[in-house]
């Protein structure tokens, strides 16, 4: 193959980051690379340290040769490998949800960090907490599997997303309840929930040019993208909803579009709940609101 020069596992991580290079930048090159290499050929980041001189066979050259063409046609390694990662679970993910993201681990570490204080547990109370929009499954998944005397509904629009949402869940051994819903039109569940969390189709449509090519063409657009003419169309539907079902003084969650977190939050105190806070993610951007549900 053009440009590797032997078969040990270290040139070869090496010739997958040069052949995509063009493509990913230099730092996502090398953690698509460490992916392959451990999902096709069953070396983790710490063999390429401790045995870097270990040596691939012709057909397993062949089968990266393959996956790295895949990857310069812009195919997510996470829909060549069928898995993507989010927190401490791994996913399968398809065409049918988004790929799970960094930003929405720190919305789940949100709602962790804040869950004993925001609303104390008493003993033999499960708390109710409803994923609108869960794609995948991830939040959901990842709440169920970390927060104690929780019980985990999670909800979606696409019929097919739901079908990967519940064999991660089966595949991890966790207990979620999902259902069909679309938030802009149906009429909200009669439960009533303490923490409402939602990740929704927030980047407008002209923020498209913005958007690298493996997002854009494999990726759902549905999952991410709003009209330039009301951009905020998910967040007004998801606020009406948190007043119809949350129980007094529990909390919605939910990502937002960082050029849009004052717009974001006003539409929440127009709704009246209270205590709208917008944070930021770890590059600094307006990512995240809370509020709460006042009290009666």
């Amino acid at each position: 193959m053009q440009g590797l020069k032997d078969n040990t596992i270290r040139e070869v991580n090496r010739w997958i980051c040069q052949q995509i290079s063009p493509v990913y930048h230099n730092d996502e090159a090398k953690n698509i690379a460490s992916l392959v290499v451990e999902h096709f050929l069953g070396f983790s980041s710490a063999d390429l340290i401790m045995n870097p001189y270990a040596r691939i066979g012709e057909s397993e050259i062949v089968t990266v040769y393959k996956v790295i063409r895949k990857l310069r046609n812009n195919v997510p390694v996470q829909h060549i490998t069928g898995v993507g990662f989010f927190r401490d679970l791994k996913l399968q993910v398809n065409k049918h949800v988004l790929i799970p993201r960094g930003e929405t681990e720190e919305l789940v570490q949100w709602v962790v960090d804040d869950y004993p204080k925001t609303d104390p547990i008493k003993e033999g109370i499960s708390l109710k907490i409803w994923d609108i929009g869960t794609g995948s499954g991830a939040i959901a998944l990842s709440l169920a599997q970390e927060l104690a005397n929780s019980s985990l509904f999670a909800s979606d629009v696409s019929r097919e997303a739901l079908k990967v949402a519940e064999q991660n869940a089966l595949r991890h051994g966790l207990d979620v309840q999902f259902f069909h819903h679309d938030i802009l039109v149906d009429d909200s569940p009669d439960e009533r929930f303490n923490y409402l969390m939602s990740n929704p189709p927030y980047v407008k449509d002209a923020e498209k040019s913005l958007m690298m090519a493996n997002v854009l063409d494999y990726e759902p657009h549905k999952a991410l993208f709003v009209s330039d003419d009301d951009p905020l169309i998910f967040y007004r539907a998801i606020a009406q909803t948190a007043r119809r079902v949350l129980t007094p003084c529990g909390w919605l969650y939910v990502e937002i579009n960082e050029a849009l977190g004052p717009e974001t939050a006003g539409v929440f105190w127009h709704a009246g709940l209270s205590r709208v806070e917008i944070k930021k993610d770890i590059h600094g951007k307006d990512r995240f609101i809370k509020a709460m549900q006042p009290e009666l």
